[in-house]
């Protein structure tokens, strides 16, 4: 990857968190990090998903899409961590060589809000979505 694509997503990360604190998200919460990859190649894929394992990162389960009448395989690799610039420069270092080795696309990262008033995080104990009630 060149350097102007690596200035683009440190630019990005630095908007991204700003946005969310900025519109109340909480400082202190974790976070659950998504860097959203995606290959034409399911085996390749599958590839950078076991390297991503290996190197202690969860990944989501692959889903098939159509872009352009081509088909395109993506999954997330996801980490749960504070939400620092820093912390994400220093994930996008270790995974876009990974995906880049591998001839997949590096389609940048996402999270979530984290309320910072909530009572309690959107999944129980045992994983399950809590339904509101």
């Amino acid at each position: 990857m060149q350097q102007q694509q690596l200035d683009q997503f440190k630019q990005e990360t630095r908007e991204i968190i700003r946005d969310l604190f900025n519109d109340g998200s909480d400082r202190d919460a974790l976070y659950i990090i998504e860097h959203h990859v995606v290959h034409s190649d399911f085996d390749k894929l599958e590839k950078i998903a076991v390297e991503a394992f290996k190197l202690d990162f969860e990944v989501a389960d692959a889903e098939e899409f159509e872009e352009n009448n081509e088909t395109f395989f993506g999954f997330d690799i996801l980490s749960e961590t504070k939400l620092t610039a820093e912390l994400i420069d220093k994930q996008q270092e270790i995974i876009i060589p990974l995906v880049e080795k591998f001839g997949g696309i590096y389609e940048g990262w996402g999270t979530y809000f984290e309320d910072p008033n909530a009572d309690e995080d959107e999944y129980g104990e045992d994983g399950q979505f809590l339904d509101e009630e």
